[in-house]
């Protein structure tokens, strides 16, 4: 079977079968798009070799990241070789060809030591209270995401998705479809609720989005306000220009508040699995990155007081 044939079905079954998310299919199509532009989207499954999936490798590393134009990240990298091996693998349970490259022979790169702290305590207060906007509802709408983010680590993903109807306020709780199609309990801080019913106060419309932009046209069609909702990339900029207007010195992303909202709740005291849990990670493995931090800490402790 050709290649462009093989991805095409590929990528059905992940859709139809799998129930793969939109962010899976569009990151696992990026990379099927490579491999076909670099060995050709005719060529014959049979004819992929480890010296072919060596000239895909050489156009991962030449790509750049857009918004820092360095080379992307190993751990980007891999993010390209993944679908590739997975793919791989479906290709032998359906029997695609008789000579098929082995996945495990395609090597995924070692990624570099994660920095997985966080922000502080003082600088978290700091980003809670820097306002961002002249516009008084974007910066309470701001403060919401970003008590929102802290207090359930939630993905930029899933926050983005919310609507109105799904968070529940009185319980200080809700429900929300995760990554891989998980569901999960999240729980809302005091702070958090306040914020969050502060920024709802101000709106006047009938929309299901919780988050909405000041700038999307409705359609006549579009009575629900979905044109509306307020972007993933708005929220990781919001967030960013927050922090730089608050002054901390590392980057501040969503992804950062998560961690911070990881780290603090070992550092108190929760347990991993706990964590694991309302982080909705998979492999308990995924969450013990974050036990490193907290040893430091303990280490720190220790050497003050014993010498």
């Amino acid at each position: 079977m050709i290649l462009q044939n093989a991805v095409q079905r590929y990528l059905q079954n992940l859709e139809q079968v799998k129930n793969a998310s939109e962010n899976t299919i569009r990151n696992y199509s990026r990379a099927l798009d490579l491999l076909m532009e670099t060995v050709g989207e005719n060529i014959d499954l049979e004819q992929i070799t480890l010296e072919k999936i060596d000239d895909y490798r050489d156009k991962i590393f030449e790509k750049k990241s857009i918004r820092s134009g360095k080379r992307i990240s190993r751990s980007t990298q891999n993010i390209y070789l993944i679908p590739i091996r997975t793919f791989l693998k479906f290709c032998h349970r359906r029997d695609l060809g008789k000579n098929l490259l082995s996945p495990e022979k395609i090597e995924l790169v070692k990624n570099d030591p994660r920095d997985v702290a966080g922000i502080t305590q003082e600088e978290l207060e700091r980003l809670r209270e820097t306002d961002n906007s002249k516009n008084p509802q974007i910066n309470l709408r701001n403060r919401a995401i970003i008590e929102l983010l802290y207090s359930t680590g939630l993905r930029v993903s899933e926050l983005k998705d919310l609507n109105i109807e799904n968070v529940n306020l009185k319980l200080k709780e809700f429900s929300i479809v995760g990554k891989g199609k998980k569901v999960r309990v999240v729980f809302i801080t005091e702070k958090a609720v306040e914020a969050v019913e502060q920024y709802l106060d101000t709106r006047t419309d009938v929309f299901k989005p919780l988050f909405l932009n000041t700038r999307g046209a409705q359609g006549e069609d579009d009575l629900s306000g979905e044109n509306r909702r307020l972007s993933r990339t708005s929220i990781e900029i919001m967030v960013r220009k927050r922090g730089i207007l608050a002054g901390i010195t590392r980057p501040v992303t969503p992804h950062v508040l998560r961690h911070t909202f990881a780290t603090t709740l070992l550092r108190n005291g929760a347990e991993l699995r706990s964590v694991q849990e309302m982080l909705g990670h998979s492999n308990i493995a995924t969450t013990q990155i974050y036990t490193h931090v907290v040893n430091a800490d303990l280490k720190k402790t220790h050497n003050k007081f014993l010498e």
